[in-house]
């Protein structure tokens, strides 16, 4: 898992960044679900996508160090946390984690 740091750690070339390319990737697959999803789903759908930014902005890692899978366990760990600060219910906290098994399993395909 990578550092998230308090600062902005500068704008990563995403062609030769497998962090940039997964964060990408997911969000283009939340946004993908975001246009079928069911009412339901639009508030957690809407609360994951900004926050992929926000871990992108706050990892600090070396491009050359870092696998796509990578991202993966710094957005979930990101969510989680956010989850004690935003005092996220227990029903949302379940139906984020899903969506974000199906949009990390989509993603990869």
């Amino acid at each position: 898992m990578l550092a998230l740091a308090g600062s902005h750690s500068g704008l990563k070339n995403a062609m030769s960044d497998p962090f940039a390319q997964r964060a990408k990737a997911v969000q283009q697959t939340l946004l993908a679900m975001e246009q079928s999803a069911d009412d339901s789903e639009l508030f957690a759908l809407g609360y994951m996508i900004p926050q992929i930014g926000l871990v992108q902005e706050m990892a600090e890692y070396d491009p050359a160090d870092v696998e796509a899978e990578d991202f993966d366990a710094t957005y979930w760990q990101w969510l989680e946390s956010t989850f004690a600060q935003d005092n996220m219910s227990e029903a949302d906290r379940e139906q984020i984690a899903g969506l974000w098994q199906t949009a990390a399993a989509r993603a990869e395909h």
